[in-house]
């Protein structure tokens, strides 16, 4: 599953990473393609004002030349000679303006070619795209077929489970007037009445697991932490604890402290809840909703109401069970 779990989010980030580079080669292209058609519009109308300018000079000299024609005979060579001047110089605008089409059109190709490299390339990465979104419905389909297995392992194994956790001696207690007699490890666990005598003194239990007095709570947590993944599954999932007052259900259920190696089952499963949330947050949207009550002399109290009333209103356990 980790091993999944990296695939898919290596194969998120390429698809992200991907995008990001559409978007930029897109924006870039876009940039590059207005910059061009910018400098040719520009360069059309320089040519334009530029042939606007010769034909206009062209008409000037025209009209001048047939004022001295008219004016005077002997000022008709320095005419013609100016004349001549004027004509190459319009042969070398029209050179010019003719060098700058041919480079239009080039630049023209050349955009064309540009184009179609791009669209080239985008087909390209479309491709690519294509086949990681298929890469991503397989994914999906063996995660739907892993979370099928692990339910299954866990119906398995049972879906009613009993622990039993041997608290401790506490300060100042006899370590040596203890009930328990023997832990096996298959879930026995024998315990001793020293007021009897013979077989009458042992009493032997069977539990799914024995936990013993030197166990973690991380170790406790580890063989109820898969039914937090069942739970988002959508499995209904309860774990209480159950004992006389001072057995040690809040130290299990809570922790001694705010450390995360004191952890009880309650923060560490939650913690858990929202690891496994956050890590689907790309394929599944969970709402979460905390409620929290208090049982306590056969009386239901909501603690987390603002309403005094519902907090003293009395419910029977068995109406609170039902």
């Amino acid at each position: 599953m980790v091993r999944l779990m990296r695939e898919k989010e290596n194969a998120e980030n390429t698809v992200t990473n991907l995008q990001q580079e559409i978007q930029v080669m897109s924006r870039m292209f876009e940039e590059y393609r207005e910059q061009m058609e910018e400098k040719t519009s520009q360069m059309e109308e320089h040519l334009t004002l530029r042939a606007k300018e010769a034909e206009f000079l062209l008409t000037q000299s025209k009209k001048r030349v047939e004022e001295v024609e008219t004016a005077s005979e002997l000022q008709s060579q320095l005419w013609s000679k100016k004349a001549n001047t004027f004509r190459s110089f319009m042969d070398n605008q029209k050179l010019s303006i003719k060098d700058i089409r041919i480079s239009s059109q080039s630049i023209k190709q050349e955009m064309f070619a540009l184009q179609m490299k791009w669209r080239d390339e985008i087909s390209n990465i479309g491709l690519d795209l294509k086949g990681l979104v298929d890469a991503a419905e397989n994914y999906h389909g063996v995660l739907a077929e892993n979370q099928k297995l692990f339910n299954e392992v866990q119906e398995l194994k049972g879906n009613i489970r009993v622990y039993c956790r041997v608290r401790p001696f506490l300060p100042g207690q006899d370590g040596k007037s203890t009930a328990v007699d023997y832990i096996g490890e298959n879930g026995e666990i024998l315990i001793s009445n020293p007021s009897k005598q013979g077989k009458d003194g042992y009493r032997m239990f069977k539990f799914n697991k024995i936990f013993n007095t030197h166990v973690s709570q991380a170790e406790v947590f580890s063989d109820i932490q898969p039914l937090i993944r069942s739970v988002l599954d959508g499995f209904n999932v309860c774990i209480f604890a159950y004992g006389q007052t001072g057995s040690g259900k809040t130290y299990t259920m809570s922790g001694p402290g705010k450390s995360k190696e004191d952890w009880g089952v309650n923060y560490r499963a939650l913690n858990d809840l929202f690891d496994i949330s956050l890590k689907r947050r790309n394929t599944f949207s969970y709402e979460v909703e905390v409620q929290m009550v208090e049982i306590y002399n056969e009386q239901v109290r909501d603690l987390l109401s603002n309403d005094i009333a519902q907090k003293r209103n009395t419910r029977y356990l068995e109406y609170f069970s039902t």
